[in-house]
């Protein structure tokens, strides 16, 4: 392969025209650099040679191939033979017969004669032909000095269907924009949005702050935004080399994705090379809680003496620690082999449990819980459930964070009320720090979207109540399930759950209108029912009864509501007051005798009247 650093010194030290004419011959090889070519055949070396126009005469005579010719073309131009040029490429042309043959020619009528619109022609022709990335680069590279738009961005296009990574899509953008840096922003975009690694973001966001470095802003955030773990991270903070604004943000997302002691003492270690004292600290502050064994409380130790040695409160705090492992050593052995004997859920959360009681090792103690989340999770789909017993160990280790995602994505999951009551209830009463649960509680009940049926408020007030005691958002939660309430099992329901929280006015006046939404004799019992079930005294029920049979007015619905309220009271006096009441409403002898043997029925020796007396 000849190009101009191998050439170079050969022509340098070259002592004829000859000599020099078969090196320029050279530079017409893959990769072609024909420019140098013709800067070796104008050059005064060649020219001045006496022997020059011979030598060339000499090739011409045994000339085959069309390179050939076209070389010859430079040479007798620059020897100020232009006819012998012209007729030299003609015949370049008839021997041309593949694209990059096609491609000389063209090139030839540029460098030989000058000829922008011939060139331009023959290299369109030649462009049809050309499929080689290097060999339409080339092209490219001519066509642009003819100024040939059209044709340019014809090249372009083809060069982009070879694009198979980002870095084709950046070594494009960063050609094309030599000469048009909005149409280079472009070719970098297009690359950007085919491939979306943090890798091949990270590539063209480095061609892109070369050609626009106002515009690799928004690929450096979206080569951050890709970055879903630690290693895809560290490339993406690698390129952050030189912009500390957006290598403050890589770090700062760096210590939300790592987890274990040695990827955020890396971190530190970066912090601090970056001068930013506070988040480094605060990267050793979350390696020290990550520290799962001997080995990694002494690189602990390490990093702070390294980066920390003035702190004498952080050093004295991590070099206790290390001292605290090694004599407990033993006891970590120990318990790391009862870990590898554990298969089940409640192994594991029994040993988190263990871990925390006899080394208070609540790194140590919350690895072992994320192997029983691990092992959870391939068993089977998120349900609360199935993970309240890990939720609880959670809670017992103290790790809010990673309680606060269990507890959110368990409410996110809990389509039925059911489940959501029950997590509700667990965070309220069943939670170590009870100030916090409750506060969750509050939170996800507060939070909670409710449909439109009078059921969905008094479910929630129910739950309010009874979780956090809380009588005035559970009020509030009835009063919006009263204006949603259609019938007598809701409203009497909603004045149920009021009289519960001890506002039995609002519950007695929900009664009256449960009362009055009766519109037959079956649903005045259905309510009595419900009443009595409620234990409401009997003083109570009869006036809603009272009622209820006043609007009555068909004689089944009037003697459907006596019987059915006289058995559920066993009350002579009502009944023989009700039954007294609807009595005008019986007017045929048919009636007449149905009513009487109804209320004999549950007057018995009453029916009679009051001289008379049972045997």
């Amino acid at each position: 392969m000849a190009t101009r650093d191998t050439l170079a010194a050969k022509a340098a030290a070259s002592t004829s025209a000859a000599n020099l004419f078969a090196i320029a011959r050279d530079a017409f090889e893959a990769p072609a650099d024909m420019a140098y070519a013709k800067e070796l055949l104008s050059s005064a070396a060649f020219t001045g040679d006496a022997g020059a126009k011979a030598a060339l005469d000499k090739v011409a005579g045994d000339a085959m191939f069309t390179k050939d010719f076209v070389a010859l073309a430079i040479g007798y131009q620059a020897m100020g033979d232009a006819a012998k040029a012209k007729e030299m490429l003609g015949q370049g042309a008839d021997f041309a017969m593949d694209g990059s043959e096609k491609v000389a020619v063209g090139m030839g009528q540029w460098l030989a004669l000058g000829d922008s619109a011939a060139a331009a022609k023959a290299l369109a022709g030649a462009l049809k032909e050309v499929s080689v990335t290097e060999e339409l680069y080339g092209l490219a590279a001519v066509v642009a000095e003819l100024n040939d738009a059209a044709l340019f961005g014809q090249i372009i296009d083809k060069i982009k269907t070879k694009c198979g990574r980002a870095g084709d899509f950046a070594r494009l953008a960063k050609m094309v924009a030599a000469g048009d840096k909005t149409k280079g922003v472009e070719i970098i975009n297009e690359g950007a949005a085919k491939y979306s690694s943090p890798a091949d973001l990270i590539t063209l966001s480095g061609a892109m702050n070369e050609i626009d470095p106002a515009a690799a802003d928004g690929l450096y955030a979206k080569a951050l935004d890709s970055a879903k773990d630690f290693t895809a991270l560290m490339q993406v903070l690698a390129a952050a080399a030189g912009n500390p604004a957006f290598a403050k943000a890589v770090l700062a997302k760096g210590g939300a994705l790592a987890t274990s002691t040695d990827e955020l003492i890396q971190l530190a270690d970066a912090c601090a090379t970056a001068g930013d004292t506070a988040s480094a600290a605060e990267m050793l502050d979350k390696a020290e809680e990550a520290v799962g064994n001997l080995f990694d409380m002494r690189k602990v130790v390490d990093a702070v003496d390294k980066h920390f040695a003035s702190d004498a409160v952080r050093v004295e705090r991590v070099k206790g620690k290390l001292v605290k492992r090694e004599a407990n050593q033993a006891k970590y052995t120990e318990l790391q082999n009862e870990e590898g004997k554990c298969t089940t859920i409640k192994q594991f959360i029994n040993l988190s449990d263990r871990i925390m009681a006899e080394l208070e090792d609540a790194a140590y103690a919350g690895k072992v819980l994320g192997l029983a989340e691990t092992q959870m999770r391939a068993e089977g789909g998120f349900h609360f459930a199935r993970f309240k017993s890990l939720i609880l160990g959670v809670d017992r280790l103290g790790d809010k964070e990673w309680l606060g995602k269990l507890l959110d994505e368990s409410v996110a999951n809990a389509s039925d009320f059911v489940w959501f009551r029950e997590i509700v209830l667990t965070c309220a009463t069943e939670m170590k720090d009870a100030e916090y649960g409750k506060a969750r509680a509050r939170t996800y009940a507060e939070a909670r979207a409710l449909g439109d049926s009078a059921y969905d408020y008094t479910k929630m007030a129910e739950t309010v109540q009874t979780a956090l005691g809380d009588s005035a958002l559970a009020a509030k939660l009835l009063g919006d399930a009263a204006t949603r309430a259609k019938d007598h099992y809701a409203l009497a329901h909603t004045a149920k759950l009021y009289r519960d929280i001890g506002d039995n006015a609002a519950a007695n006046a929900l009664f009256a209108k449960a009362a009055a939404a009766c519109a037959s004799g079956d649903q005045c019992v259905q309510l009595a029912s419900r009443l009595k079930a409620y234990e409401l005294p009997a003083s109570e029920i009869v006036p809603l009864m009272d009622s209820c049979g006043g609007q009555l007015a068909s004689t089944n619905d009037k003697l459907r509501w006596a019987e059915g309220v006289a058995d559920l009271l066993l009350d002579g006096a009502w009944a023989d007051k009700a039954y007294t009441a609807i009595s005008a409403s019986f007017s045929s002898d048919t009636d007449k005798k149905r009513l009487e043997l109804s209320r004999q029925m549950r007057m018995g020796y009453r029916f009679f009247g009051p001289g008379v007396q049972a045997h």
